[in-house]
């Protein structure tokens, strides 16, 4: 595989000359001659002409006999000419540009115009997505997908099973699918499932289409997972990288930051986090947050919710915890239900799950006995 390289001043005008000649139909001015070009850059000479026709522009280096004009000038002069940023006669007086022969035969060639709008997947923001809680209807399906790497054996499930017990408790139909029991080969970014119809080239190699067409299908979409390096675990992050075959490569900006135009438009779809961490402070999910909010924008589905549980492995594995532990999962199941009917968690219902248990200094003492004692005595992480 040949890696890619930056492109020669004559690669970069061969790329400018398709474009301009594929608006040259379109183009007013019209006519037959030769514009030769010598270009200084990076201690070399550049030489290189266009051939002008009434049809179309034809690009050759090398020098051309009876040029109808000629500029001689630094490179990116050039550049900053072809794009407007620099005034022809501006740059003459600065001597930026030198011109020879009949200068008005540069009217033959057009302006790199991209004002023509070839998108019409217009994809302005819904009111739902503006204000989902606002509009809510509630939940008949649910997915979870558990991010854990250790699966049902990790401690994220304790609290995902609580969770989905009280949504369908309160009426929902709820999946649990373990992103580690599927195959989802890694992204390789070669834009297949952008450019093709036919999606994904690991569509029939692996399980995510599947799992795909199913999420498409639900009302809300739980992402339950441990924080994993001050993020999420590379798992999820790959079955993200898979899922931008939801949108269109084109870029809208009906919103203040851009985004991509739907292709897949599940009306009045959500999403909620349910993550913890071994840390004690909650700002420790921050950088998450960020990152689901930034998947939220860009997919058009509003998150709707998070909760975030630090210390969440101590809760388990002191028995000084137990009492806490037992009412943080009971209103993790009463936050399922009360998201389910109606799109939000009480205030109260998530302060408790979300309780602090002890002190700092006390937290670090706890932590810090628990891994001793893993590492001495060699026990295994299924242990705890």
């Amino acid at each position: 595989m040949t890696p890619k390289k930056l492109k020669s001043p004559y690669e970069v005008m061969q790329l400018m000359i398709e474009i301009l000649d594929a608006q040259y139909p379109a183009h007013r001015e019209k006519g037959e001659g030769i514009i030769q070009f010598y270009f200084f850059y990076g201690n070399h000479d550049w030489i290189c002409y266009i051939k002008v026709d009434e049809i179309h522009l034809e690009f050759y280096t090398g020098e051309a006999e009876n040029p109808t004009v000629t500029l001689r000038c630094h490179f990116f002069h050039w550049l900053d000419l072809s794009s407007g940023k620099l005034n022809p006669i501006w740059g003459m007086i600065t001597k930026r540009l030198k011109f020879s022969g009949k200068i008005s035969f540069f009217k033959t060639l057009p302006k790199g115009d991209f004002s023509v709008n070839i998108c019409d997947k217009d994809d302005p923001c819904s009111t739902f997505e503006k204000n989902a809680a606002k509009n809510w209807k509630r939940l008949k399906s649910v997915i979870i997908i558990n991010a854990s790497p250790r699966s049902v054996n990790g401690y994220t499930e304790q609290f995902a099973v609580r969770f989905a017990e009280g949504m369908r408790e309160a009426g929902a139909n709820v999946e649990e699918i373990y992103l580690s029991g599927l195959r989802i080969k890694t992204c390789t970014g070669c834009w297949h499932c952008w450019i093709r119809e036919n999606g994904c080239v690991f569509d029939e190699k692996d399980d995510f289409y599947k799992l795909f067409e199913k999420v498409n299908q639900v009302d809300m979409v739980v992402y339950a997972l441990p924080l994993y390096v001050d993020g999420m675990p590379s798992i999820l992050k790959n079955y993200f990288d898979r899922s931008v075959r939801r949108v269109y490569p084109y870029i809208s900006g009906d919103t203040e930051k851009m985004r991509h135009p739907r292709r897949i438009d599940r009306k009045n779809q959500t999403m909620a986090i349910l993550s913890i961490c071994g840390f004690q402070e909650k700002r420790q999910f921050k950088a998450l947050e960020m990152h689901f909010k930034a998947i939220a924008h860009n997919s058009h589905i509003p998150l709707i919710t998070t909760i975030f549980r630090s210390g969440a492995m101590f809760l388990f594995n002191n028995p000084f915890f137990y009492k806490p532990l037992t009412e943080i999962l009971e209103n993790m199941r009463k936050a399922g239900a009360e998201l389910t009917l109606t799109g939000k968690i009480n205030r109260k219902t998530k302060k408790k799950i979300e309780q602090k248990i002890t002190s700092k200094k006390e937290f670090i003492k706890m932590t810090n006995y628990f891994w001793h004692d893993k590492i001495t005595s060699q026990k295994d992480s299924n242990d705890y």
